[in-house]
């Protein structure tokens, strides 16, 4: 029997596939199913977009070949075991332009992806046990989430996710769900993220003071998804969505832009891809047109809403991130000024990965 030492974001794959957040993926993949997911968005039958690996060094795959089994550790504790483990490679690039539609090294996901080795290891997987870590205070599990559900006697609730500190576009679309729905899942998505992105307890406690100001707190759930952003614009919005629904949720906030980066996805394209699922996925969709503030109604509305298009004041992060990083006037139209002054007074300008 050999042992494997996972990385973080291994880890972090391995115990989503444990709890049931990535169903109907409970092992890492083999190469069948890679390639299954890739070119036709299919996981032995069902809706599925990215493909869920192992990725180990080649030393490492040529001595595994041998093995029936894997231990897997993390922090030097077993936390799984992969049996009769079949390792494999792929053709990197035909696999990130099926995934991430460029192979521009560029983009962060295909960077990212394209840097791995190409060694890879799948097969059936057991989690054994969560490991504590630095995310583990934020998380809640799709049990936990599911039994706030069902004690509250809900019918609906509402997955919303962001990987930044809420402003008042954010506000708005929360708002709007607690008063059409039953509840909401604020679900911030923490792990590895690219340079510039805020970090895991400036996202939450930005979070916590939102909902201690503003929100129904018995209406609101708060806990993060532990995972990594793969930046794959269409495709992960739709794999979020099938997250959320593992989760629970019986509706998801998808926005104009979800899951992308830079210019490698059109406006409103993600929502138009998960929009051909979402029947088959099990939760309804819930369309941002992208908030923002219209100087004439003064108030934060939406296009479907608002006619005033020369008035319209978009809510860019690359403002939001001045405020925080460089001491920029705090436009309160715009963003809370309590969860800027308490997050700042907090934690000075440490606030990025």
């Amino acid at each position: 029997m050999m042992r494997f030492d996972l990385n973080f974001r291994q880890y972090l794959e391995l115990e989503k596939l444990g709890d049931g957040a990535l169903a109907p993926v409970y092992n890492f993949m083999i190469k069948k199913e890679v390639l299954s997911v890739a070119n036709n968005i299919n996981y032995k039958g069902k809706i599925f977009p990215l493909p869920i690996m192992l990725d180990v060094s080649k030393k490492t795959a040529t001595t595994i070949k041998k093995k029936n089994c894997i231990n897997l550790f993390f922090k030097n504790k077993l936390a799984g075991k992969i049996f009769e483990p079949e390792v494999f490679s792929l053709d990197k690039k035909k696999i990130s332009k099926k995934i991430f539609g460029t192979i521009s090294l560029s983009h962060p996901g295909v960077n990212s992806f394209l840097k791995q080795s190409n060694f890879y290891i799948g097969g059936k997987t057991k989690f054994l046990k969560r490991i504590k870590n630095i995310y583990s205070q934020y998380e809640i599990t799709p049990q936990k989430s599911k039994l706030f559900f069902r004690k509250n006697l809900f019918k609906t609730m509402v997955g919303f996710q962001t990987r930044n500190v809420p402003h008042k576009a954010h506000e708005y679309l929360i708002r709007n769900a607690i008063e059409n729905y039953d509840c909401i899942f604020i679900q911030p998505l923490l792990g590895e993220k690219k340079v510039g992105d805020y970090k895991a307890n400036i996202i939450m406690d930005a979070f916590k003071i939102l909902i201690k100001e503003s929100l129904n707190k018995k209406r609101v759930l708060l806990g993060s998804l532990s995972t990594f952003m793969r930046y794959a614009g269409p495709r992960e919005a739709l794999f979020h969505a099938i997250i959320r629904r593992n989760y629970g949720c019986t509706h998801f906030i998808v926005g104009r832009d979800h899951a992308g980066v830079s210019n490698f996805y059109s406006k409103f394209e993600a929502q138009k891809f998960v929009k051909k699922y979402e029947k088959k996925i099990g939760i309804k969709i819930l369309y941002s047109t992208g908030p923002f503030y219209c100087s004439k109604c003064k108030i934060i509305t939406t296009e479907k809403i608002c006619i005033h298009s020369k008035h319209r004041v978009d809510i860019s992060g690359t403002y939001i991130r001045s405020v925080f990083s460089k001491g920029a006037k705090i436009d309160t139209k715009l963003i809370n000024k309590k969860i800027v002054d308490t997050i700042l007074k907090k934690y000075k300008r440490d606030l990025f990965v």
